[in-house]
């Protein structure tokens, strides 16, 4: 990935090949916004945390402003680590920030619509952005570990492909900061669950007694199981619990730690 500074507010790009410039892609991290509670400091973009509600709005200015989005048009999942995709139109703009959500249990956001950045929230959990490169769609889906194993990446592709005619081989998928597999053990009980359904060796691993899940790789499998190329699959393998000077970390901070976002639009 890449850093900018724009006014004095990083973000991250990813190196996205030519076949996928008609799409902004931004992640944002830590610092460069007005939060003032040291677990979210500064550029918390939790709409659900401890932070001043006038913070998380003003945090979202700065950041658009930054990386070229346009806050009154910006549209959130309502996340509940559920398994579910919804349609973004034009109705939509603005729902998240400036606007009520009048839904709820999405993790997963698609749309054909220009000009309508979708924006999903983690701190530890995968964001996973799809781009149809030859369909102009897009899709973004919040996979934590409930997502992974019910297979929101696939499944936020599916409908993709319902909607708007998405072929998953057309698909450049970037999967954004996220926790590492060493960062992330879990119990015996989670990860049999991951080896029963998946079977991923390489990625579903026990070493010293203990169990530990690599969700980046997970979700990219899933993809490529779901008929994206492995050469359109972009993974940033940066760590967020391991990196928390710059990143929201929930395994390395806590509850009260702040949120990153993940912005996805077409142009």
């Amino acid at each position: 990935m890449t850093v900018h500074t724009e006014n004095g507010v990083p973000y991250l790009t990813f190196n996205l090949p030519d076949t996928a410039k008609g799409f902004r892609l931004a992640v944002s991290t830590r610092h460069g916004g007005v939060s003032d509670i040291k677990e979210c400091a500064t550029m918390n973009l939790g709409t659900s945390t401890a932070d001043k509600w006038e913070n998380v709005v003003q945090n979202y200015r700065i950041f658009c402003s930054a990386a070229g989005f346009d806050i009154e048009r910006l549209v959130l999942a309502k996340q509940t680590h559920s398994a579910n995709v919804r349609l973004v139109t034009e109705a939509d703009a603005g729902k998240g920030v400036l606007r009520e959500r009048d839904y709820t249990d999405v993790d997963g956001l698609i749309t054909c619509t220009p000009q309508l950045p979708l924006v999903i929230h983690t701190a530890d959990c995968v964001p996973v952005a799809l781009m149809d490169t030859a369909g102009k769609a897009i899709g973004s889906s919040h996979c934590g570990w409930r997502g992974t194993l019910n297979m929101l990446a696939a499944k936020t592709l599916e409908e993709m492909t319902a909607h708007f005619g998405t072929k998953p081989e057309n698909v450049t998928a970037a999967i954004g900061p996220c926790i590492c597999v060493s960062c992330y053990e879990v119990s015996k009980e989670l990860y049999n669950d991951f080896f029963d359904k998946f079977g991923y060796r390489d990625y579903i691993i026990t070493a010293n007694g203990r169990y530990y899940l690599n969700l980046p790789y997970i979700n990219r499998q899933i993809l490529i199981d779901a008929g994206v190329p492995a050469e359109n699959i972009i993974v940033s393998d940066i760590c967020t619990c391991c990196n928390t000077e710059d990143m929201f970390s929930h395994r390395g901070q806590g509850p009260g730690r702040g949120i990153i976002g993940t912005f996805l639009q077409i142009l």
